[in-house]
């Protein structure tokens, strides 16, 4: 390894670089090679001096990136420490010299572990000038192309072109495949069509059935949608669509039946929320129909499972009012009737809290800072500003706001369930309360001890799964439940002026430090003999402080693992969900082990649900990898009462032996404790709502799928190894997606994924591409440049020049393109 400095932009290989008018360096990254040294991988940073003088030492240049230990060469005149987790320092050191005026220096890194994709390199970038901490300037950090094979990850899956090629002839062609306006997500239960047609007019009379109609909120949302597809509730004697309860129709209180003929329209259900769900199948259906034109049918419809569940994460990265509305349409629309709203985390606290102004003022806030005595560190991205609110690092949630959302989610049937990430992941909320207390420690020692949420006597310096130090809750501190009382009842009150009712919080249990309690006096004095004890006292306490207020607790697995049968038989009853997230190796025992222990247990493991996984292994496909890839046919293949077939291939693109797998492995005996499926959507990788957008479509329409028809026709013919049955669903659920949904969801005014096109020269060295959905095109190029709509257009195989050694294709489709597949020519 070496570093140089260079006084000619020439060997620099002609870089280029976005600069900030005030800043005096500009930074470029470059990705070297992945296991350059074993377990390492290889990349440079080019500072040159933008300046209009030689620069001296007085910069100091800021970055973030996934935590990983970084190695420098020995005469690095600039050292680079990490002052957060993510969060990167680089200063010049005594082996620096002056860099003169256009001159660059070059600096090699070896990182720590292997680059995945874009999301793994370095962004945030920020300088700072003489130590003025408080005036950081953002610049943009530039970035080389990730299109050499030393760059990519090694797994058997990679979406070169050859690997794309054969998956879109796997799910894509039409032969056999037809749809209809009934073809929704989720796909109904029973359908019966018939010969005659009907057109739906612009103005409609909603009409009810009995007195209970003026509370349904069903009818309301069936208004609202219509009108906003320019049909209006016109009463008198218009086409009549007719909203009924019928208690008799279903021990299921989410069934319905949706009538559909040239007389009129009617919905019956045995309670409002079925009557909404029916809404919401008319609604879709409509969508999907061709100016409102129908063919007459009655549909038979109820959901296997009862919650249907997302969590988004708000706490990482900053997600604002008007987007979250956009989202909450967007679970109502298909049917997901559960909100899990992740708020707090490490990195922020993102709801105002009355009378704790230091959580919002604090922890809301992320910036250019050593000491976080102001606000947390920046963490992920950014440029230095705490106080910019167009970066997703800044923001939260007023109690106005909170109140608002609450209520716009509840009239249409989704249920938001606040999660307080306790008592590790608390990290945000720590670093505020200590501000808090210092702020009255010298004037009111009361109220500075008020929420102490740490031990003062605790000299443990122990660190999470992901990285960050002293980040759990000392469960031994009085402050801990006064803190946690105040938030709870502050969002009581919120509830209340909802209109609804706060029946369920969700207190996170997850990723506790092994070691978190070791070296708390104060815990050691209470007794516990392990981490284990404490937490299970920890979890006890504050549910009895729930149920006071007849509040139910959800919570992630490790609430419900490794407890003795009496407290399972004391817990379970209290415990309103719990989110079995690991289903990888002999972590696929857990969600029947979680089950069969007496709780009611939802189905949301990472190889299935975690929809902020990368689509693939592509290096410009956005996302985390810790647990493989999370497709649309990944969420698709779940199966919530076959947990050991729901994944079909390992994390290095091996294909899974499901016999195998379920060897050893507790069996589901107490079936009716799975109550449910949920996504994940985190967010240490989204940076604006197009990206939230990216991830869920059409990602989440596997999961809308199996939360309503947890039981697929095809899983029995899987377990006998018979692909007939599943080849065909797989293909038709694909077109129907390509086809059907996404041109809806555009009309809608939605972003999505586009897949990649398949590459591949034939025997005749012709050059073939294809798609996983009519009617995209491919652009392509040969000459190493990125395909653009301008490029040329595959419409049929092309020879392939003498003396290419790489073919670059993308697709485009519906106004949204794919990322770059790469064919190499050998």
């Amino acid at each position: 390894m070496k570093l140089r400095q260079i006084f000619t932009m020439a060997a620099v290989a002609a870089a280029t670089f976005a600069t900030a008018a005030s800043s005096p360096i500009a930074v470029r990254w470059e990705m070297g090679a992945n296991e350059a040294q074993p377990g390492q991988y290889s990349s440079r940073f080019i500072i040159k001096n933008v300046g209009d003088s030689t620069l001296g030492r007085n910069w100091e240049f800021f970055f973030n990136q996934f935590s990983r230990s970084v190695k420098l060469p020995a005469d690095c005149p600039l050292d680079i420490t990490m002052v957060r987790t993510t969060y990167y320092r680089v200063v010049p050191n005594a082996r620096y010299k002056p860099l003169a005026k256009g001159d660059s220096l070059v600096v090699e890194l070896l990182m720590r572990g292997t680059f995945f994709n874009r999301c793994y390199g370095p962004a945030g970038g920020h300088v700072v000038m003489g130590g003025d901490m408080a005036h950081p300037i953002g610049i943009t950090i530039e970035k080389n192309p990730l299109d050499r094979p030393e760059q990519w990850v090694k797994k058997k899956n990679f979406p070169d072109g050859p690997w794309v090629y054969n998956h879109n002839s796997l799910v894509g062609g039409t032969e056999g495949i037809t749809f209809s306006p009934y073809d929704i997500f989720p796909s109904v239960k029973r359908i019966t069509t018939g010969g005659r047609e009907l057109y739906l007019p612009s103005m409609v009379a909603v009409t009810g059935a009995n007195a209970l109609f003026k509370h349904s909120l069903a009818r309301d949302y069936l208004v609202r949608e219509l009108s906003q597809r320019g049909i209006y509730d016109a009463g008198g004697s218009h086409f009549a669509i007719k909203l009924g309860y019928d208690k008799k129709l279903s021990n299921n209180l989410e069934a319905y039946r949706l009538t559909i003929i040239p007389e009129g329209i009617s919905i019956v259900a045995p309670d409002d929320i079925g009557l909404m769900n029916g809404v919401k199948t008319l609604i879709a259906v409509l969508d999907h129909a061709e100016n409102r034109h129908l063919d007459e049918a009655v549909i038979e419809d109820e959901p296997d499972l009862h919650y249907r569940g997302f969590m988004l994460d708000i706490a990482r990265n900053f997600t604002r009012l008007p987007q979250l509305k956009r989202f909450v349409d967007l679970l109502a629309y298909y049917k997901i009737n559960t909100l899990q709203f992740h708020f707090t985390d490490d990195e922020a606290w993102r709801v105002e809290i009355p009378d704790i102004p230091e959580l919002t003022q604090v922890a809301s806030r992320r910036g250019c800072t050593l000491d976080e005595k102001v606000f947390l560190a920046q963490i992920f991205d950014g440029n230095g500003n705490p106080n910019d609110l167009n970066q997703s690092a800044n923001g939260y949630l007023t109690r106005d706001e909170m109140v608002e959302l609450i209520k716009y989610a509840h009239v249409r049937g989704v249920k938001i369930i606040p999660e307080i990430e306790t008592p590790g992941h608390a990290r945000a909320a720590i670093v505020a309360m200590k501000v808090r207390h210092d702020r009255y420690a010298a004037t009111d020692t009361a109220r500075a001890n008020e929420y102490r949420l740490w031990d003062p006597d605790d000299t443990g310096a122990y660190e999470s799964t992901q990285n960050y130090k002293n980040n759990v809750l000392n469960v031994a501190q009085d402050g801990v439940y006064r803190f946690l009382d105040k938030v709870i009842h502050e969002l009581e009150l919120m509830y209340r002026d909802a209109g609804t009712k706060l029946d369920v919080v969700h207190l996170g249990g997850d990723d506790v430090s092994a070691n978190a309690c070791d070296y708390s006096p104060a815990i050691k004095r209470m007794g516990f003999k392990n981490n284990h004890e404490a937490s299970e006292y920890y979890i006890k306490r504050i549910s009895d402080l729930l149920i006071a207020r007849g509040i139910k607790i959800e919570g992630w697995q490790e609430v419900a693992l490794n407890h003795s049968e009496e407290f399972n038989r004391v817990m379970a009853p209290r415990m309103a969900g719990v989110n079995a997230w690991s289903t990888i190796g002999r972590n696929s025992k857990v969600p029947y082990t979680v089950a069969n222990s007496g709780y009611p247990t939802i189905i949301s493991n990472e190889t299935n649900f975690y929809i902020d996984f990368g689509y693939n292994w592509h290096p410009d496909e956005p996302g985390l990898h810790w647990g493989g890839c999370v497709d649309e046919f990944a969420s698709w293949r779940a199966q919530p009462f076959n947990i050991y077939s729901t994944t079909w291939v390992d994390i290095n693109g091996d294909k899974i032996d499901f016999a195998k797998a379920a060897q050893d492995k507790p069996a589901l005996e107490k079936p009716q404790n799975i109550i449910g499926v949920q996504g994940q959507l985190w967010a240490e990788t989204l940076r604006n709502f197009d990206m939230v957008q990216r991830f869920c479509l059409p990602k989440m329409m596997g999961l809308v799928e199996r939360g309503w028809n947890a039981r697929p026709a095809w899983a029995d013919r899987l377990a006998e190894g018979d692909t007939l049955l599943v080849d065909y669903a797989q293909r038709r659920y694909n077109l129907q997606i390509g086809l059907c949904e996404l041109p809806m969801l555009q009309r809608r005014g939605f972003v999505f994924h586009v897949p990649q096109p398949g590459a591949m020269v034939d025997k005749k060295g012709l050059l073939q591409c294809n798609t996983p959905y009519p009617g995209m095109t491919v652009h392509y190029t040969f000459d190493g440049s990125e395909p653009t709509t301008e490029s040329p257009l595959w419409t049929s195989p092309v020879a392939v020049p003498r003396g290419v050694k790489m073919v670059k294709a993308r697709a485009f489709y519906l106004g949204q393109e794919s990322v770059t597949t790469y064919l190499i020519i050998k």
